[in-house]
């Protein structure tokens, strides 16, 4: 069985580790994401000023001070588009889409070949869910202007987001030989990387995310989570330790170093760091989970218990802590009824985790409910066919079903995949008893 901690696979990319979380993006946005153009910048006639007047206002969340800006802008030029599209995302600040579309429509209206038009609709239709529809109009923007940075980010941070990772590595290495200076642009291929396979790669392009952007801990993150993910666990708390020296209080680095520390077997170590995060967060399920973890890991058995209990009451739809809460029960052979009740509402909560099904069939086994075990390991089986362990239970499971040939195919399927299984020896013990 596998037991399922909170951080027992390190996510570095999707919606953990994206452009969005390492600072700002390229272009200034505003709160809820739309997209304003830059080439304006340096724009000093009296347009220009009041539309900068108008960012200015907007990052600052002052919505009516931005509002006027735009507005004093389209007075003294009606086809101003950065101003259109400055009141486009005042509106959708406001949650007015048909207005906002309205303003991009008039901004596409008057500059039809501008780049951040494109961007802006493309940022918004992203805001609303629409990726395809997104993915068009940032294409568009990159057809007007193959050099233009943002688009680029755009493009790439979406196809990491719907799984489209060799698209995101492809367009994130162009923005890289664009400018191999933009932390963004390494930041996302070090992502991409990651995601298809491309260990060094990845951790080559967050060094040089690290450099460019000396005060932000995010690419630190990024390489510490990949050698965790490595077993370079030394590594890791290198790379964590230099990201926390930029933002102390960062509390998902203070989880990541805690789970590097446990990796170590540094219990006390751990509990300490994640009694930090704890006081930044003392109502985080997140950072309860994380100390129940260390706890179990550490055989304190009644400590994770209670954490567990707790990470529960702060959130009670955590799938996780339901079913760590019956795995450990079922190993330390406590309440078998407790860990088949925790374990089916993990399972509830979450029906297409293999681990949670596995749990649950053996929960019930413990429980004596032999064909229920049987039925929840064949259905971890179905979600994840190649995991040898689920292999090895339904098999005993079968054995003692007194199925000796389907406990034999599934004995025999466990070793096949993995013949270093942890229960490799009872695996071949049972063979031969069948035999």
């Amino acid at each position: 069985m596998r037991h399922c901690t909170h951080f027992a696979r390190p996510l570095i990319f999707g919606t953990l580790l994206t452009l969005s979380t390492i600072s700002a993006q390229a272009a200034p946005l505003s709160a809820n994401g739309m997209a304003f153009p830059t080439a304006q910048a340096t724009d000093e006639s009296p347009q220009g000023r009041k539309y900068r007047a108008g960012i200015q206002a907007l990052l600052q969340g002052n919505l009516p001070k931005a509002k006027a800006g735009f507005e004093a802008a389209l007075k003294i030029d009606p086809r101003y588009a950065p101003a259109l599209i400055g009141l486009a995302g005042v509106a959708q600040a406001e949650r007015k889409p048909a207005e906002t579309e309205q303003y991009l429509q008039r901004a596409e209206h008057a500059a039809p070949r501008s780049p951040a038009v494109y961007l802006a609709w493309g940022r918004y239709f992203i805001a609303g869910k629409q990726f395809d529809r997104a993915e068009r109009s940032l294409l568009k923007a990159r057809e007007l202007d193959p050099k233009v940075m943002p688009p680029m980010l755009e493009l790439g941070d979406l196809y990491l987001h719907s799984g489209r990772v060799a698209e995101a590595r492809k367009i994130y290495g162009e923005a890289v030989a664009l400018d191999a200076a933009n932390k963004f642009a390494q930041y996302g291929f070090g992502t991409a990387a990651a995601a298809t396979g491309q260990r060094e790669e990845a951790l080559r392009a967050f060094e040089t995310a690290a450099k460019l952007a000396p005060k932000d801990p995010m690419p630190l993150r990024a390489a510490g989570l990949l050698y965790l993910e490595a077993g370079a666990v030394d590594k890791a708390l290198d790379a964590f330790d230099k990201a926390l020296a930029r933002q102390p209080k960062f509390m998902p680095l203070m989880l990541d170093r805690a789970d590097a520390l446990a990796r170590q077997k540094r219990w006390n170590d751990a509990l300490a760091q994640v009694d930090q995060a704890e006081k930044l967060a003392p109502n985080s399920a997140v950072v309860q989970l994380k100390m129940a973890d260390i706890y179990q890991g550490a055989a304190r058995w009644d400590e994770a218990e209670a954490r567990y209990l707790e990470a529960i009451r702060l959130e009670p739809r955590s799938a996780i802590a339901f079913n760590n809460l019956a795995w450990m029960t079922v190993t330390r052979h406590g309440d078998s009824k407790k860990a088949v009740e925790w374990a089916r509402r993990a399972v509830e909560l979450s029906p297409g985790s293999s681990p949670f099904h596995d749990t649950l069939g053996w929960a019930l086994r413990a429980a004596g409910d032999l064909p229920g075990a049987q039925a929840s390991l064949q259905q971890a089986i179905t979600l994840e066919p190649k995991v040898a362990a689920y292999h090895f239970q339904l098999g005993v499971v079968q054995g003692e079903l007194k199925l000796p040939a389907a406990a034999r195919a599934s004995l025999q399927r466990a070793l096949e995949l993995d013949p270093q299984l942890p229960q490799a020896d009872e695996a071949r013990r049972l063979l031969k008893s069948l035999n």
